[in-house]
């Protein structure tokens, strides 16, 4: 089986664009239009929704994907092993955060762990806790820092954080010690990320209740000049904590909100992740 082609069609539907895949690749983007019909034609049924925005994965293409995925990543471990045989160093790891609060730790442990392993290839990506343990599951992903999610295969716990609610400064409540976790059901809620799953909407889910959204924003320094203008109040980690930002306060839940942090990889990792998940260990007091 050519999986190169596979790579390709993978490619395309991660980024979203035939043109995308082609630039990261190093293809013409008629090179990966063929790569893509060839493998069209083998199976026949289409993979790809084509339009002017970009490209989809048919319903036949997303039954396909979790044993594409896997395939690619026993491939990759095969070539990585082969290569330890030999005695040399390769593989690239991929590590994803939803806090960046933690980018230094993780290219601190980038950089020592290259200096025992320099051929090896190491990737930041972003996300929230839920996106990026589902990219975890279908081995886009080596390692995840993010909030504990039950379905992850290996959970290595660092710290325990705390959800605070973001207040005006003229809130009534801005000057008590806590807030009454009841009051998020009524109170006037910007929404951070809307329509992803996130460490504040398993809280909601917690309380069986919605928030009464008014505003919604992807950028949680949108989300403190909101809370500051006095539209409404907000959630956020302490670990993501903005300190100092004019007219907002950060108060505890009452009862206290926790969520546990760690450090989330798969099974089976490679030689690469697993030699990197080794180092880690030793360090994770750090």
């Amino acid at each position: 089986m050519d999986t190169e082609r596979w790579q390709i069609l993978l490619k395309a539907i991660d980024h979203g664009s035939l043109r995308a895949a082609a630039e990261e690749m190093g293809f013409t983007v008629s090179g990966i239009s063929r790569s893509v019909a060839t493998l069209e034609k083998e199976l026949g049924f289409a993979l790809l929704h084509r339009a002017k925005s970009g490209v989809q994965p048919t319903a036949e293409c997303r039954q396909l994907l979790p044993s594409v995925r896997e395939l690619l990543f026993a491939q990759e471990r095969l070539e990585q092993t082969a290569a330890k045989v030999r005695g040399a160093d390769c593989g690239t790891i991929v590590i994803g955060t939803a806090y960046n609060c933690y980018y230094e730790w993780v290219t601190r442990m980038m950089a020592a762990f290259r200096t025992r392993h320099p051929g090896v290839v190491i990737k930041i990506v972003n996300g929230t806790s839920s996106e990026l343990a589902e990219m975890l599951l279908d081995h886009r992903t080596d390692f995840c820092l993010i909030s504990h999610r039950d379905s992850l295969p290996v959970w290595l716990p660092i710290r325990q954080d705390e959800l605070m609610v973001l207040l005006p400064k003229n809130h009534p409540l801005a000057d008590s010690e806590s807030f009454p976790v009841e009051s998020l059901k009524t109170e006037p809620f910007i929404d951070s990320y809307p329509g992803m799953e996130t460490d504040i909407t398993l809280i909601f889910d917690k309380l069986k209740a919605r928030p009464d959204a008014r505003y919604s924003t992807m950028d949680i320094t949108a989300t403190y000049a909101m809370v500051s203008a006095g539209l409404g109040i907000s959630v956020n980690n302490a670990i993501n904590h903005q300190g100092g930002y004019p007219g907002v306060v950060e108060r505890p839940m009452n009862p206290h909100q926790m969520m546990e942090i760690g450090l989330a990889c798969g099974e089976n990792l490679a030689p690469a992740a697993q030699a990197f998940l080794d180092f880690v260990k030793e360090r994770l007091p750090e």
